[in-house]
């Protein structure tokens, strides 16, 4: 059996919080979806619940379906955004484990990592700490730490301080002196949590490598920043690793795995992406990586702007690199095409004089009408067939949700990636035409600090927003620099690519639906999910 196919049948489901069945119509409200239900699958969902999650073959044991049945429909509502679904585990699955924590003149956090490993609820572990060169005490640190003293801690030296052997080969020589099986990864800028291990250990009774949730440590504004904007963080969800997915990767503050992975698999002799690429050769070798949000670990985020804005930078770089080793990695934001007739005509007509500007602003109206006419009349068709199951005051919520989303990651991948260039060509365009280089200027402007605006109202981090709003600047900008220091050093644009970045649908996109879903057969069920929910 392929590892997609184990991983479907040792996953676990449950309806999210969200949905819920009405009849034989099964409801989404956020994001607003519905799919009518045949007998079949009316029968295996009534087997779940919001609380409780359960396998396919336990559901499949329980009725009259096989495990096949089971997991296809289930997979497929997860997709859409019915069902949660979270990696299978075994808690009595509880080996050894041995620790890595690779490390490099960073004495007070690692005694602070060290201190939260040593409060590990869990009945056997070692750790290995793997210093790179340090000068600043930090060997010696560790070696007299408490674990010491339990002897639970062995520190392996490597590199030297005017020659250290980087990140990736040093997580390589911890494997190599890890004693155990099992091997788990953090930092020493990381916290893990009690039940880290008891958590995510149990996991691997069914699958080969598991990485659980990084959440900010502390209530600074750069915690409150990175509790929302962190890449480190791949949500409340539990998902199945896909570098064409949400979960395109699973970073090492908060790795577990067979040491079998890392084997045949090596992280390589590099300090950046190092982790991407370890799981996506993982997945290429036949093995599975899953992501649960429990067994958390608390990262320590530097507090300085420029310390935020340099590790947007390395992340930025390394976009450059894996395109150059493995390619683009799919589009990523939807463009409604009738929406974007209706931008470029207006921004047409604000450019042009007389009576070409007129014309143009005439016809962005037309069709920006014609388009919103035609969506209310959709919608309604919609709702008529689906009333019964959702209210008005859920559609106009989920369409206003919808255009949100849309835009909000519009004018995210833009200032990410193409503010920069644009802010010099208003510039220049300043000199030549000042009405065209001030509509640029505003344009990015507004695209900039639209998704700084909906962030910051939909999650409510703690801190103003002044505060906030310094560490957005400041990771758009580290960011977008990395991404073009990484395509000159790796000599590639494939990362910049709009092609590969943005994607044109119809006014069609993102209906309600009220096709049946059966246990076997397929059906065109669903609408893109909010990323902002």
């Amino acid at each position: 059996m392929s590892a997609p196919a184990q991983v479907e049948r040792r996953g676990e489901y449950r309806l999210r919080d969200s949905a819920a069945i009405v009849g034989s119509v099964l409801v989404s409200t956020q994001p607003l979806v519905a799919t009518g239900l045949n007998d079949a699958a009316v029968d295996l969902l009534a087997t779940l619940d919001d609380e409780a999650y359960r396998s396919p073959a336990t559901v499949a044991a329980e009725t009259t379906y096989g495990v096949d049945a089971v997991v296809d429909l289930f997979k497929r509502l997860h997709e859409r955004g019915f069902l949660a679904w979270r990696p299978g585990r075994d808690p009595s699955f509880q080996p050894p484990v041995s620790v890595v924590v690779t490390v490099r003149d960073d004495r007070e956090q690692l005694l602070a990592c060290l201190d939260a490993l040593a409060a590990l609820d869990y009945p056997d572990y070692e750790v290995v700490v793997v210093d790179d060169g340090s000068t600043d005490g930090t060997r010696e640190a560790a070696a007299g730490h408490t674990l010491a003293v339990q002897g639970r801690i062995r520190v392996v030296q490597v590199g030297s301080a005017d020659d250290p052997l980087g990140i990736g080969a040093s997580r390589n020589r911890g494997v190599e002196a890890a004693t155990h099986d099992i091997v788990a990864f953090t930092d020493a800028d990381c916290r893990p949590t009690a039940g880290w291990l008891a958590d995510l250990v149990p996991c691997l009774a069914g699958h080969d490598l598991i990485g659980g949730r990084v959440r900010p440590a502390g209530d600074s504004t750069a915690s409150a920043y990175e509790g929302v904007a962190s890449s480190l963080d791949m949500g409340a969800y539990g998902s199945r690793v896909d570098p064409h997915g949400d979960t395109p990767y699973l970073p090492t503050a908060n790795l577990v795995g067979r040491r079998a992975v890392f084997e045949a698999a090596p992280f390589p002799d590099r300090d950046v992406a190092e982790d991407v690429d370890v799981c996506w050769r993982a997945l290429a070798a036949g093995f599975d990586a899953v992501y649960t949000p429990t067994g958390v670990v608390h990262h320590d985020y530097r507090r300085s702007h420029g310390d935020l804005a340099g590790r947007r930078s390395t992340y930025g770089a390394s976009e450059a690199l894996l395109a150059s080793e493995y390619g683009r990695q799919g589009t990523r934001v939807r463009v409604p095409l009738d929406a974007l007739l209706v931008v470029v005509l207006a921004v047409a007509g604000l450019l042009s004089p007389g009576v070409t500007g007129t014309v143009a602003l005439g016809a962005a109206g037309l069709f920006g009408g014609a388009g919103l006419l035609a969506r209310l009349a959709t919608t309604l068709r919609q709702y008529r067939r689906l009333q019964s199951v959702v209210s008005v005051r859920d559609v106009v919520r989920s369409r206003g949700r919808e255009a949100v989303s849309t835009v909000y990651a519009l004018s995210r991948e833009v200032t990410r990636y193409y503010s920069g260039p644009v802010l010099v060509v208003a510039l220049l365009a300043w000199f030549v035409a000042p009405t065209v280089g001030l509509a640029l200027g505003a344009s990015l402007a507004l695209a900039a600090l639209l998704p700084l605006v909906v962030e910051y109202a939909v999650h409510r981090p703690g801190g103003s927003f002044v505060g906030y709003a310094g560490y957005y600047l400041a990771d758009q900008a580290g960011y977008q620099y990395g991404v073009y220091r990484g395509a000159f050093g790796h000599r590639t644009l494939a990362h910049l690519d709009p092609t590969g970045r943005f994607r044109l649908s119809g006014p069609g996109a993102g209906r309600l639906t009220s096709a049946r879903t059966g246990a076997v057969p397929s059906s065109n069920v669903g609408s893109e999910r909010n990323r902002l929910q």
